[in-house]
């Protein structure tokens, strides 16, 4: 019988025998951009593996030239009043815990095709995966202080765990840009590939993994995820989502984001490039 997949606007999703599904960010004319639906639908896709246990591995890539630009600064809440919007922002933000909790608690492993630019959220979730495969243009960026926001996506734990300290304080705190390269160095990126050579290697992977014991490879991401690990990322994950409502209701936030998209704006008018 064919496996019916969840029908979604911002995401598009194709199923690989035996058992591997690939989640494409699907915006690519907004270098897939996330929207309020692609957090909705990225934990429908979450909550659509962990009900079906035909799927054991899950790919996620992005369609286009970037893997995900990070929040979609054109497309923020516009409400009536200073409380809507506050409203607004906290369903917004509750949608972001519980696709991160999914993440972290994920019974299948998870691996990350990074085809470019990987910002924000987009980045900061890759350490969630269980294994990334990065082309060598892609660029890694977290610009939380230029936007007046804090780490999210447990990047307040993962990343000076995996990247060291002082390569996450400048990435969280100073927004550098890293390249594909040093994230290898560091840790983050398993694999380095040709573009052309992205999605077959990483269905490769996935294809081999779901032919070996799946109770062996559970007993092992167990053993590497072990729960004291995963309430740790739970805590964060509830600490971050907290501070980011606080930041994202401030005054400074607001007056961050207005004058990114207006430069934002003023680039693409120009026909410049846009900085990540």
């Amino acid at each position: 019988m064919t496996m019916q997949l969840p029908q979604l606007q911002t995401i598009e999703l194709t199923l690989h025998e035996p058992g591997v599904l690939v989640m494409a960010f699907n915006r690519p004319s907004r270098m897939n951009s996330m929207v309020p639906e692609s957090y909705s639908e990225w934990k429908q896709v979450m909550e659509f593996t962990a009900s079906t246990p035909a799927i054991r591995v899950l790919i996620i890539t992005g369609n286009g030239r970037a893997y995900s630009a990070g929040q979609d600064l054109s497309i923020m809440p516009q409400s009536a009043s200073e409380e809507e919007e506050a409203k607004d922002i906290h369903r917004r933000n509750e949608v972001t815990r519980g696709l991160t909790k999914l993440l972290i608690t994920s019974r299948i492993p998870i691996i990350a095709a990074v085809n470019g630019p990987a910002i924000g959220y987009g980045c900061t979730t890759l350490a969630l995966c269980d294994l990334v495969i990065s082309v060598e243009s892609a660029v890694f960026r977290t610009p939380f202080a230029e936007l007046a926001f804090c780490a999210e996506g447990c990047s307040s734990v993962t990343f000076p765990r995996i990247l060291g300290p002082m390569v996450a304080n400048d990435m969280i705190l100073f927004g550098r840009a890293v390249s594909a390269v040093e994230m290898h160095q560091r840790g983050l990126v398993s694999r380095i590939v040709k573009p052309e050579e992205l999605l077959p290697v990483a269905l490769k992977v996935a294809t081999t993994m779901v032919k070996q014991s799946q109770t062996a490879i559970g007993v092992s991401r167990a053993l590497i995820r072990n729960q004291s690990y995963i309430d740790e990322l739970v805590r964060a994950n509830d600490a971050e989502m907290d501070q980011l409502y606080l930041r994202m209701i401030s005054k400074d936030a607001k007056q961050a984001i207005a004058q990114m998209f207006a430069r934002l704006q003023a680039a693409g008018s120009s026909g410049r490039k846009s900085k990540f």
